[in-house]
């Protein structure tokens, strides 16, 4: 027999004053029966739920078990979340529906244990067209019920998820269609912006890049196959391991197709929705709207480097920090050479598209030169290099990105990222000081063996990739201004264990925000952070992720949503007196503990 939606939602009442069973009932057949009751994902295996006995659904549990780490069955799954922060409540350890990560497959839950929904939203639309959005907007503006989107669940900010709400999971809008010569909507016809892939926010990074192989073209995009490029990624700014040469992701992207708060279509590029269109290269995503496709600029085909040089497994903290001192040492030649990857504790995984290393005749010899000294120190302590010239991106892609982007979810990782201004990596001074700022991360618990950076900045990039707004008195893009003159973007991160106390989330949560303020003292204001890999409890949040285009992108918040529908946590609108509030009780009571500590601390 079917649920009732009045039923099913009986647990939002108390923030939804006003409805009834007939509201819900009309909901549902004005999206022609795509309202669906949102389960966490791991309630098969368990017999109670949010205190009610509930049957195990056997064949069920064992998917979840067997496919609880899996990128792709998450992704795909609507109340799923690669980063489990997403699903669990924060700020209260008994409100939650998870399975012990540390074994494969995940344990079954302990007898008597209920699955508690968490932060999964009470419900879900399966949006399919645009009039599903503008309904689940007029819903939210009558009843007030809090309204969250949902694309695959990579984020790591919380933004996705929001307990007691309304989901628009935008997962099945997954259409692409490929341009020669794309002229952005109301623009003149000598206004080309040349080769581009329109893409439905809901398409995965993977199914693009082979899309645009088979176009013979390149797609500059994240490090997983299950990012959704069009939808966070690109709005938070999205860098790549091409970013050096070819630009963020909010460099690249020419045109949103977006449903603003007010329910319109609306179309933000160059020539139309300027200002719209600025806040979304970089703003942020939950906040300014729900779009629904973005166009994007592609490159063509080309042969591209890969340096893959590990130490061993067992290296000391004392080698990781003279490796990291090393590749500090020669970041700066190999930004302008147009390297770009993952520097980390333990390895480096870097790629270049640039035709002076990317070599498909020279045997891979000046990649293998410009990492000359990186692979004697990995060979001299007992690691690896591996260096070789593939002819596309998608080669690149499939040997050396997908075989580690399939089973790293199910996961609790906080991470707190910090962009580090070019300044530092120049003399001597500002390599000490880098190193400085390592060596206080390690006494915090961060080892050098877990460092990791993505170094995705646009550092050579041409300023055509970046045109300028036709505002002139703004930048062109939103993000941190930062970004255009850095190049590493430090990462400090922590993860919840499975079954942790409150204690003990707080504790690790103190952590990273002291590492979080210690990176922000290192830069100063010339650093910035990427708003999609920030630490979620960042006390000066507006300042460290957007810098001095907060306020431009608040008046462009007020502007297409002057009613605050759309509201996560710490977006573009989010107020201070929001961290008290019920409706980010989960996020909230870290947040003022952390906040306590680092008080007491100081």
């Amino acid at each position: 027999m079917r649920e009732s939606p009045f039923w099913v939602l009986a647990g939002l009442l108390h923030l939804c004053a006003g409805q009834n069973e007939e509201a819900w009932t009309t909901l549902n057949v004005s999206v022609n029966g795509r309202l669906h009751a949102d389960r966490p994902f791991a309630l098969p295996c368990y017999s109670i739920y949010n205190g009610n006995t509930v049957a195990v659904d056997e064949p069920a549990c064992s998917v979840v078990r067997s496919n609880y780490t899996s990128n792709s069955i998450r992704a795909a799954t609507p109340g799923a979340y690669l980063n489990l922060q997403g699903e669990l409540c924060l700020g209260n350890p008994l409100d939650e529906c998870t399975l012990n990560n540390t074994v494969t497959p995940a344990a079954n839950p302990t007898p008597g244990t209920s699955c508690n929904q968490g932060s999964v939203p009470s419900y879900y639309i399966e949006v399919e067209k645009i009039s599903d959005i503008s309904t689940a907007l007029n819903f939210t503006r009558e009843y007030r019920v809090p309204l969250v989107i949902k694309n695959s669940g990579h984020d790591y900010m919380t933004r996705n998820s929001q307990k007691g709400a309304l989901a628009l999971w935008m997962h099945k809008l997954q259409d692409l269609a490929f341009h020669e010569d794309y002229v952005p909507k109301g623009c003149a016809t000598n206004q080309s912006v040349g080769c581009t892939i329109t893409t439905g926010t809901g398409a995965s990074a993977g199914d693009i890049q082979n899309y645009a192989h088979e176009h013979g073209s390149t797609f500059i995009t994240g490090y997983s196959p299950t990012i959704a490029a069009s939808g966070g990624w690109v709005l938070g700014g999205g860098h790549s391991v091409l970013s050096p040469v070819y630009g963020l992701g909010a460099d690249r992207v020419v045109e949103f197709k977006i449903v603003t708060p007010d329910g319109v279509l609306r179309v933000a590029n160059q020539c139309q929705h300027e200002d719209l269109f600025w806040a979304l290269r970089g703003g942020g995503g939950g906040t300014f709207g729900v779009v629904i496709e973005a166009s994007h600029r592609l490159e063509p085909l080309m042969p591209v480097a890969i340096a893959n040089i590990k130490l061993p497994a067992n290296a000391t903290a004392d080698t990781s920090l003279k490796w990291i001192e090393l590749m500090a040492r020669q970041s700066l030649v190999w930004g302008k050479q147009g390297w770009g990857g993952h520097a980390a504790g333990l390895y480096l995984t870097y790629m270049n598209p640039m035709p002076a290393i990317a070599n498909l005749t020279d045997g891979a010899t000046a990649a293998k030169d410009s990492m000359k000294t990186a692979t004697e120190f990995a060979l001299a302590t007992g690691g690896t290099s591996d260096i070789e010239v593939l002819p596309s991106f998608l080669d690149v892609w499939n040997k050396y990105i997908l075989p580690g982007a399939l089973a790293s979810a199910g996961v609790t990782r906080i991470l707190a990222t910090r962009i580090i201004p070019r300044k530092f990596f120049e003399d001597e001074a500002g390599i000490a000081k880098l190193m400085n700022f390592m060596e206080a991360a390690q006494k915090l618990g961060f080892h050098p063996q877990n460092f990791y950076c993505p170094v995705g900045t646009p550092f050579v990039v041409e300023g055509t990739t970046n045109p300028k707004a036709r505002n002139v008195s703004r930048p062109a893009t939103s993000v941190h201004p930062a970004w255009y003159d850095s190049l590493w973007d430090v990462s400090t991160s922590l993860a919840i264990p499975w079954g942790a106390s409150y204690d003990q989330r707080l504790q690790n949560m103190t952590a990273v925000t002291r590492a979080t303020l210690l990176a922000e003292e290192l830069t100063g204001t010339g650093g910035g952070t990427y708003t999609n890999e920030a630490n979620p409890f960042t006390p000066n949040w507006r300042a460290s992720w957007w810098g001095d285009n907060y306020a431009g992108l608040l008046e462009v918040k007020r502007k297409y949503d002057p009613e605050g529908l759309l509201k996560c946590w710490k977006c573009v609108g989010f107020e201070d007196e929001d961290i008290s509030s019920e409706r980010f009780s989960c996020q909230g009571k870290l947040q003022l503990d952390v906040d306590r500590n680092l008080a007491g601390i100081r």
